[in-house]
């Protein structure tokens, strides 16, 4: 018998929107999968309107699909919709790296190392969700460690829908792979403050993951609860 929800001292809007982007950044949630207002609310035990105020904010954030009458679905993504998540990083992530080079302090290069120990130390003990979670997370802390608010919270967003892209799309290579190495390289030119260097690194290592993307579609796996941790 499932357990009741844990009481929260967050608003029920919000244990519903985190319940949701949480599921959706662990690829919980496919592409697609249908967002009924009222499981929602029987699930969380919360009003329809709190259900509907967290998939509008989530719908904002390109993670939920809501078309009138039709009702509320995780995200579609194209091939297109991907090919442009892509483009968009690259411009958005290239300054921030050209930024980093540029006013590296110590601490901040001390920051950068410590994380990519981090992942490597992951993937050597074969905890690959631990692995991904940190690489994504590399990228978030680029954003941040160059100081600039608006572009790491432009960043953020996009970084939010890159696990759709994967359940879209799907993968060929590992994040071990795909992404080690290049970090390791981008840190160490952004350490020698050689700016046009890590904008080149970091487009070659978007583009590799985007080449490496392949079409597949899972399915959803086990109960609406179950893929929401409820």
């Amino acid at each position: 018998m499932r357990q009741a929800i844990a009481p929260s001292t967050s608003s029920p809007d919000e244990r519903v929107f985190s319940a949701i982007y949480d599921a959706v950044q662990g690829q919980r949630l496919v592409p697609g999968l249908k967002l009924k207002e009222m499981e929602l609310a029987n699930l969380f035990k919360v009003s329809r309107t709190s259900v509907r105020n967290a998939l509008l904010r989530l719908a904002h954030k390109g993670l939920v699909d809501i078309a009138p009458n039709r009702g509320a679905i995780v995200a579609q993504l194209s091939p297109e919709d991907c090919r442009q998540l892509y483009e968009a990083r690259r411009a958005i992530e290239g300054t921030i790296v050209e930024i980093l080079a540029q006013r590296r302090t110590p601490a901040i290069v001390k920051s950068l190392r410590a994380h990519v120990t981090a992942q490597r130390r992951a993937f050597e003990r074969s905890d690959t969700k631990e692995g991904y979670r940190l690489a994504i997370a590399f990228h978030r802390l680029l954003a941040e460690l160059a100081g600039n608010r608006i572009l790491a919270q432009v960043l953020d967003d996009l970084l939010s829908r890159m696990p759709l892209v994967i359940l879209t799309i799907g993968s060929q290579r590992s994040a071990n792979d795909a992404t080690h190495a290049d970090h390791i390289e981008l840190v160490e030119a952004i350490a020698a403050g050689r700016a046009a260097n890590a904008r080149r690194i970091l487009s070659r290592h978007l583009q590799h993951l985007e080449d490496d993307l392949n079409e597949q579609r899972p399915a959803a796996a086990g109960s609406l609860a179950e893929m929401l941790a409820i």
